[in-house]
């Protein structure tokens, strides 16, 4: 492959920093995608009273109680609490994932426990197992970040090419509404959804993050439309009577795919920092679904159970870290400058 995208993927794939951000990020990914693998609070495959696979996922298993956020006494004194459910199922006959607790359920062994056979990273705040926090939490972290840097991505792709083909009023329209979303704060956003919105949800903190995003992408884009406006094979397709979208799509927009890429990448890491900052403040997704940020919350309302802290940390580390080596690597393997140096 002699094609500019050819040369970029070999650029790429000698990358150690690509290699270690491909290899990182594809271990969350695995994590998140087989959460049910890994913790859930019914087996894998049960025999009894009748066979059933995954019953985690079809929920034909009986599911331990969710606590509610009242239950939590925010004390982290250790007290055991009374035995539920999957407690008395710990011996339960069946093939059962790693973790036998699933994201809600309490455990009998109280808040804040330490480690032990049951619970390999102890619990939380209140007494869920805090592995199978960090399992579901993956999903949350990534699921979120995914489908609000596609949607920004789609949105500036959309606008910044309409901005860039048809100049005038749009071109100038579009450059002030991207100077007017880069001075909104993603946060700011978020809570002006959550005012508007009954109940929390994660549709709209995807919303947020997306409709913070766009602006960037739109950019790139309206930049590369702009330039590839004048050169030699546009005007040639123009005048051969190609439409405008025919134009653009063939012979536009695969020159603005690398800067797009990019952009997509680093948007990444960074929705994944801010729905654990959104958490952390308490405007994220609903209380009893898991997320690094409420962990670390939780973490930060006990200091002396440092574990709280460390553990949802050095996800937050590996994975934005992760998704900003990829994005640094994608960067100079498309540019022919970094890649001679």
């Amino acid at each position: 492959m002699s094609t500019h995208a050819g040369l970029a993927l070999r650029r790429l794939g000698r990358s150690r920093r690509a290699t270690v951000g491909v290899a990182v990020l594809g271990v969350i990914a695995l994590v998140a995608v087989f959460a049910e693998l890994l913790a859930a609070d019914s087996p894998i495959l049960s025999a009894s009273p009748a066979p059933r696979v995954l019953p985690a996922i079809t929920a034909t298993s009986p599911r331990a109680p969710t606590p509610s956020p009242a239950a939590d006494d925010g004390a982290c004194s250790g007290r055991t609490a009374p035995a539920t459910p999957a407690d008395q199922r710990v011996d339960a006959p069946g093939l059962w994932p790693v973790v036998r607790w699933g994201p809600t359920s309490r455990s009998g062994a109280g808040a804040c426990a330490p480690a032990s056979r049951q619970h390999p990273l102890g619990t939380d705040a209140n007494g869920r197992d805090l592995a199978a926090r960090l399992v579901y939490g993956a999903r949350n972290a990534l699921g979120l970040a995914l489908a609000a840097t596609l949607i920004g991505a789609g949105l500036g792709v959309a606008l910044g090419g309409l901005a860039g083909y048809h100049r005038g009023f749009w071109n100038d329209r579009l450059v002030r509404l991207v100077e007017t979303v880069d001075t909104f704060p993603a946060i700011l956003v978020v809570a002006l959804l959550r005012a508007i919105e009954r109940e929390p949800s994660a549709l709209s903190l995807v919303v947020a993050v997306a409709l913070v995003r766009w602006a960037e992408v739109a950019r790139l884009v309206r930049v590369e439309v702009l330039r590839a406006s004048t050169e030699d094979y546009v005007l040639a397709a123009r005048a051969l009577g190609g439409s405008p979208f025919h134009i653009f799509r063939r012979h536009i927009l695969p020159g603005a795919a690398g800067p797009v890429a990019v952009s997509a990448v680093f948007g990444l890491g960074t929705a994944v920092l801010l729905e654990a900052a959104v958490s952390f403040l308490g405007l994220g997704t609903p209380a009893a679904s898991a997320s690094w940020g409420e962990i670390l919350a939780e973490g930060a309302r006990h200091p002396a159970e440092l574990r709280l802290l460390l553990w949802p940390g050095a996800a937050l580390l590996a994975t934005v870290g992760a998704a900003f080596l990829l994005a640094d690597a994608l960067r100079d393997a498309l540019d022919p400058k970094a890649s001679r140096r």
